[in-house]
């Protein structure tokens, strides 16, 4: 037998043998997947989720990406970055390689969601394409200051310590070092403080992306009508909501069916334009990033709910 018929024999024995192995492991995880308190009807659930079309083109991590942001630029500077890789080395890659890019740079542009895991792939693609002689000054400067390096037991002992505090709450002793909170730019941390404040129970409604913290902040005191995890909300219950966010006829709709005692909302939004031209809700609160709506001013349990000025 020819060498290179013995090589290529040897060759294909080893990538029978993966197969094998790797097709044993697939098997063996997909058996664990299913056991869950929905065993199979977990896998019926996704895919109806990701096959509704009215859910896929509502939701904004299904959507393709706003390159404005900071991990959409990055993914950009990649696709570049990967373009400027195939020119100079293309025709190195196998068949499969292409595929895997090709694939790649569609699931990032077509949904948010998918741009870590689109990135992931064209880096194990594109970086052996990169020249070496690219990085070899980087590396040389690295090495150089990873040996002057003295000390390596310092981080250790910050991450420990970092650690112990965490544990004990963010105090050494008395003193407070650590006080992590919500971003007020970001999340209605001060309308919320208020509705706490004045021991609110019944039902708020907000946007569905504010609808986690409130979650946070509230449960199990008060109950929250809408938050991001639209697939166990269903269609017909989004479309209804977004109907009531937008303003469209009929947005009043959503409020009576699900009763909500508080509605809060962003300051300029449309719904809270609205809710400030009704004679069923008014305001009771409000500061630069939101506007607390009050059906009657008045809380479920009676007490009374004073108006913020």
């Amino acid at each position: 037998m020819k060498e290179g018929s013995l090589g290529e024999v040897v060759q294909k024995n080893a990538a029978t043998r993966r197969l094998r192995v790797l097709s044993a492991v697939g098997l063996v995880s997909f058996a664990a997947s299913l056991v869950n308190p929905y065993g199979w009807q977990l896998y019926g659930h996704i895919y109806s989720y990701l096959s509704n079309r009215f859910l896929m083109d509502h939701v904004e991590e299904f959507q393709s990406p706003n390159f404005h942001g900071v991990a959409q630029k990055c993914f950009l500077a990649l696709l570049l970055i990967t373009v400027a890789a195939l020119a100079y080395r293309g025709r190195e890659l196998r068949l499969s390689e292409g595929l895997t890019v090709l694939f790649a740079v569609y699931a990032g542009l077509y949904a948010s969601r998918n741009i870590p895991v689109s990135s992931i792939l064209l880096v194990m693609i594109v970086a052996p394409l990169v020249p070496a002689k690219l990085g070899e000054g980087f590396l040389r400067r690295m090495f150089a200051v990873e040996a002057g390096q003295r000390g390596h037991a310092w981080p250790l002992l910050a991450l420990v310590l970092t650690f112990f505090v965490a544990v004990n709450g963010g105090r050494i002793g008395s003193d407070l070092l650590m006080d992590a909170h919500f971003g007020s730019k970001r999340m209605p941390v001060e309308a919320v403080n208020y509705l706490e404040q004045h021991g609110v129970k019944g039902p708020v409604l907000s946007p569905d992306y504010w609808g986690g913290y409130l979650i946070y902040r509230f449960y199990p005191r008060a109950q929250v009508v809408a938050d991001d995890r639209h697939d166990l909300y269903g269609e017909e219950f989004f479309r209804s909501y977004l109907k009531m966010m937008h303003g469209e006829r009929g947005w009043e709709e959503f409020l009576s069916a699900h009763d909500a005692a508080f509605v809060l909302l962003p300051r300029d939004g449309a719904l809270a334009s609205l809710l400030a031209e009704s004679k069923e809700w008014k305001s009771i609160y409000s500061d630069n990033l939101a506007v607390l709506f009050s059906r009657d001013l008045t809380n479920p349990d009676g007490s009374g709910l004073p108006q913020a000025h």
